[in-house]
């Protein structure tokens, strides 16, 4: 049985990669809508990294809102990494 911290780190874990999926929907969102010339002028297999940044001044209210959600779960992760006292060379998380 695992001891509840290593419960926590399993949940840290697990909501890093819920929080990368929602990134990836609201990366795929905009470049449906606001950035689709942008998504034409990549290449296949080509790697860009986007921030917050490049989707903070959409007017689309569901981006805005995935950022907010986003922005959230980054907020509830550090917060579990805080209070727990877990460095983030303990997870799997690259922020």
């Amino acid at each position: 049985m695992k001891t509840y911290r290593e419960q926590i780190i399993d949940t840290i874990n697990e909501l890093w990669e819920a929080r990368i999926k929602v990134f990836g929907l609201l990366v795929s969102m905009a470049m449906s809508n606001d950035y689709k010339e942008l998504d034409e002028a990549f290449e296949i297999g080509e790697v860009f990294k986007f921030h917050y940044a490049h989707f903070e001044d959409l007017d689309d209210v569901n981006i805005q809102k995935m950022i907010s959600l986003c922005k959230s779960m980054d907020e509830t992760i550090n917060s579990l990494l805080n209070l727990n006292g877990i460095d983030k060379e303990e997870v799997d998380i690259d922020c």
